[in-house]
């Protein structure tokens, strides 16, 4: 018997472009990572984070900027 182990990783993003804040959600950490690497991707790099989360579970970060998790996520 083949078992097979799915894990989605969904990231949910609540960040602030200047005085106003949004909320984006990727399907997966990879999703984010690729998105991120695109010429003109969803979030600015600068964009602050407010609150991060992958799978509902908080994610610490040491940089609260779109960067700062992007370089925390592909490492």
């Amino acid at each position: 018997m083949i078992v097979e182990r799915i894990v989605i990783n969904m990231l949910e993003i609540t960040y602030k472009d200047g005085s106003s804040t949004s909320k984006i959600t990727y399907n997966s950490v990879d999703d984010f990572i690729a998105n991120q690497r695109l010429e003109t991707p969803d979030l600015e790099d600068y964009y602050e984070i407010e609150n991060a989360t992958i799978d509902g579970k908080e994610v610490d970060l040491s940089d609260k900027t779109i960067m700062g998790l992007y370089k925390q996520l592909s490492d």
